[in-house]
């Protein structure tokens, strides 16, 4: 995918379907000052492109059940985080006591993303992180959106396409919308896939909304389309110094993309025509 408007898409597919990808540290929740200092720190590291922090109130929702009564949902304010949006839309940061998160609706390849990831995670050492990294993740979202002749299913293999769908008795064959997980273990942490088929512009996961509005990516009125996400996360221990970090970041980035190419099918491969030299999508 490369438009006039748009200096290089997503990864290192031409035509990739890669719409939104976020990174995340998680950490124990810090004293007060902590993330109005994050935030200032990560303001200096693209001077001038960042919008103004916005002060966001971070809450818990619950919800208490009892028998043959209303549910009653409770909201409570649990602490204060920021926004940080860059003025070309292109990236968030979102600073909170427990977790530094970027998303970015675009970015050249991995190690360009990276190049602006890891001095946001240096700044943490220098606003006082008490105690260690706990949690890093990598997240990928793709929106499949098929060509005329084609369904969100030929873009997958088998099982992950859903063609084995039972079919009921009465039930009209074309297949209508699913939710599909697969939730994977590693040597070291865990993955999950999700894939969502549906109709019409398809949009980011519940949890996501919010952080960053995803590249357009729009199919016909009333077509079928669909969301494959694709999240892999690490719990562990990571002191600040040191290359660590760093390296199981490129780990997860090198399942991420060993995991694209395997449910993928020959006509997505053709259709989005991978870069031969890397041959990774994300």
């Amino acid at each position: 995918m490369a438009r006039a408007d748009r200096p290089q898409a997503l990864g290192q597919w031409r035509n990739a379907p890669l719409v939104f990808v976020l990174a995340q540290v998680r950490f124990p929740a810090q004293p007060e000052g902590f993330t109005e200092k994050m935030q200032l720190l990560v303001c200096k590291q693209q001077p001038g492109r960042f919008l103004p922090a916005q002060a966001t109130p971070i809450v818990h929702v619950s919800v208490e059940l009892e028998l043959g009564g209303v549910p009653k949902q409770n909201v409570v304010q649990t602490g204060m985080g920021y926004n940080i949006a860059r003025s070309d839309g292109r990236m968030m940061v979102r600073v909170e006591p427990g977790s530094l998160t970027v998303a970015v609706n675009e970015y050249v390849d991995f190690d360009h993303l990276m190049a602006q990831w890891f001095p946001l995670i240096a700044c943490l050492q220098e606003a006082g992180l008490q105690g260690s990294v706990q949690r890093l993740g990598l997240r990928y979202v793709d929106f499949v959106i098929p060509a005329e002749d084609a369904a969100p299913e030929d873009y997958l293999k088998e099982p992950w396409n859903q063609k084995a769908t039972p079919e009921f008795p009465g039930a009209i064959g074309t297949p209508g919308m699913c939710v599909s997980l697969h939730d994977m273990e590693f040597p070291k942490g865990r993955m999950r896939l999700q894939y969502l088929r549906g109709f019409g512009q398809p949009s980011l996961p519940a949890d996501l909304l919010g952080l960053l509005a995803p590249a357009p990516k729009s199919p016909p009125m009333g077509a079928a389309s669909a969301v494959i996400d694709t999240d892999r996360w690490m719990e562990d221990h990571w002191v600040l110094e040191g290359d660590a970090i760093k390296g199981d970041f490129r780990q997860m980035h090198k399942d991420l993309a060993a995991l694209f190419n395997t449910i993928i099918s020959t006509r997505a491969r053709t259709e989005w025509k991978s870069n031969a030299a890397t041959g990774v999508a994300s």
